[in-house]
Order: structure tokens, then sequence, then C-alpha cells
């Protein structure tokens, strides 16, 4: 059961997003955005939502291949619904993505996946998925540094901070996948950062040493097996590629379906900052922000900003708040109330 503060922390930070909101929306010249909503093109407007299910088909076949991978299967049906309830989930109320891996073990039990094994397959999901993200943000903000479209010094100084992280949570994220002793070590760093935190604030029960390292060893042996036998991850890896193809095209058609085209290394720039802000997120769904600083980015290269912000609006609606509503009519079959009250009893 979630707590009344955590509640209260998530409509605080979605009436934060609205604000920042409604901010964005107002800089525009609401007649001129007006007249854009009628311009929507129908057949790019399709577009633009098939390209969105298939992200999201991409991320259920990830992790139906992922299972197989292991020796565990279920239907692609599940595993889109899951995968759509996980990532929905995760959009609203992200905690370095801990609320979709929660879904997953809970929607995977039911499927009669152990937790065990949810756990190792969604980290690796993650991986796969967080490094090509990772790419991407390095693409996009390497391609805004090098064109010189940031000239001021404070500006030049972030760019090149980004792109230092990036290539560094690439470098982590390749290091783990591909070294077991590298992946311990940083495990046992990470562990052991945790727990001085938990002892440093009073909370040492928050984290079991022992159950922490049952989850490493999962974690570790599924991993191993996978790399042992690196064909299987070729694939869910390909898949994971053509997640953020797919995605990156729905921001594509989102400008078409409006008629106001945009070069493919321009759109990377908006692309990278979008998701960059999400791997932050503050708000959900990073209602607000992402709007916000895709909208400013694009006009600060250039491009009209009534334009700009309503291909973002088309996008954020087909790709977030479409897919967030849709995962509604799956959420009661699969949390139904006497699961959720039960959730909330004390463990024994």
């Amino acid at each position: 059961m979630v707590s009344i503060a955590t509640r209260k922390r998530f409509w605080v930070a979605a009436v934060f997003g609205m604000i920042v909101l409604f901010y964005t929306v107002k800089q525009a010249n609401l007649r001129k955005l007006a007249l854009h909503v009628g311009d929507i093109s129908p057949l790019w407007a399709v577009a633009v939502l098939v390209s969105a299910f298939l992200s999201y088909a991409c991320i259920a076949g990830v992790l139906s291949k992922l299972l197989r991978g292991i020796g565990l299967s279920i239907s692609f049906t599940s595993a889109f619904k899951i995968s759509l309830l996980s990532c929905t989930l995760n959009y609203l109320m992200s905690v370095g993505g801990l609320s979709g891996v929660a879904a997953k073990v809970y929607l995977l039990s039911r499927e009669n996946i152990p937790p065990s094994n949810t756990l190792s397959v969604s980290i690796i999901h993650g991986f796969l998925t967080n490094t090509i993200a990772v790419l991407f943000i390095y693409l996009g903000f390497f391609y805004l540094y090098s064109q010189h479209q940031i000239t001021e010094r404070n500006q030049e100084l972030f760019g090149i901070m980004i792109l230092l992280v990036a290539f560094l949570l690439t470098w982590v994220t390749i290091q783990t996948i591909i070294h077991e002793g590298f992946r311990k070590k940083v495990w046992q760093i990470g562990l052991g950062v945790v727990m001085a935190f938990c002892a440093r604030i009073g909370r040492s029960n928050w984290i079991s040493c022992k159950r922490a390292e049952v989850f490493f060893e999962n974690f570790n042996e599924s991993l191993s097996m996978i790399m042992r036998n690196r064909e299987i991850l070729l694939f869910p890896a390909s898949l994971a590629l053509f997640d953020w193809v797919f995605m990156f095209l729905c921001l594509k058609f989102s400008f078409i379906a409006i008629d106001y085209p945009v070069s493919n290394k321009v759109l990377m720039v908006g692309f990278s900052i979008g998701l960059f802000m999400s791997l932050f997120s503050l708000t959900p769904a990073s209602i607000g922000l992402m709007e916000g600083s895709m909208a400013w980015s694009f006009y600060l290269m250039g491009f009209d900003y009534e334009y700009s912000l309503m291909a973002i609006l088309i996008y954020r609606i087909a790709y977030y708040f479409a897919p967030i509503a849709v995962s509604i009519f799956f959420f009661k079959r699969f949390f139904p109330p006497s699961d959720l009250a039960e959730s909330g009893k004390p463990s024994r």
C-alpha cells in the first residue's frame, strides 16, 4: 500500500509539473497554437501512434526473449500487457526504475515466474535499454556541442559535463555486463555505500545484507548464463535498439504531422534533452519538464516555438499519456483490490 507521505510527494510533484506545463504553453501564441491543431495530418497522426505501439512491442519482445534465454516463457500478449503496465507505473512513480521492476516482479509472479528471475531479467533489460538511451543522449549533446549551438561558456561546460557523464555511464554499463569481476566490485562498493548511508541516518533495518547478497547472486548467475551464450543477448539487444528507433520516429512523425519537418540531427538534440530529463524525472511522467526543456531547446536552435511545442505535445500524448490511459484497463485485472489490500499488511 502506498504511504500517505508518498501520495503527498506524488501530488506535490504532479502540481509542480502542471504549473511548469502551464507556463510552457502560456509562452506560446495560443491562437497560433490552436491553428496548428487543425492542421494535424490524420495519416501522419496514425503513423505517430503506430510507431509508439511498435516501440512498446519491442519492449515486450525484449522481456519475452530474455525470459526464454533463461529457460522461462510467457505469451507475447502477456509480455506486452506486463511491459505496458510496468512502463506506465514507472512513468508515474519513477524511483530509478524501481517501481517498474517491482511491478514486473508482481505481475510475472502471477505467470509463475520466480521473483529472483524477474529481478535478473529486469536489470538486464534495464542495462540494454539504458545503455542505448545514454548513447542517444551522447549523440544528441555531441551534435549540439560540435555544431557550436552552445555559445556561452557556462553552456559549453554543461554540455561537456553531460557528455562525460553519458560516456562514464555507458562504460560502466558495458563493463558490468561483460566482466563478472567488475560487476562484483561495483556491487560491493554500491552495497557498502547504501549500508553506510542507512547507518548514518539510523535506518540500518532498511536493507538486509543476506537478502541483498541472494539478490546479487541470482542476478549474477542469470547474467553470466546469458553472457556465456551471447547469441541469446543479440536479439533482445536488437529489439532494445529498435525500441528507441521507434520512439525517435514517434517524435519525428509528430513534426511531420503538422507539416514542420526538421533534420534528424536537430531532432536528435531535442530527443536527447527529453531523454535526459526523463532519467532524472522530478514529476510524474516528467510532465512539464520534458515539454518545457524540449520546446525551449528547439526554440534556442532557431525553430518556431509554437510548431515545436505542438509536435512535442503530440509526441507526449502518443507515447506517454495514451499508454497510461490504456494501461488503466489492465490495472484492475492484474492488481485486484484483494491483492492491493493484502500488500498493505505487514510481512511476517
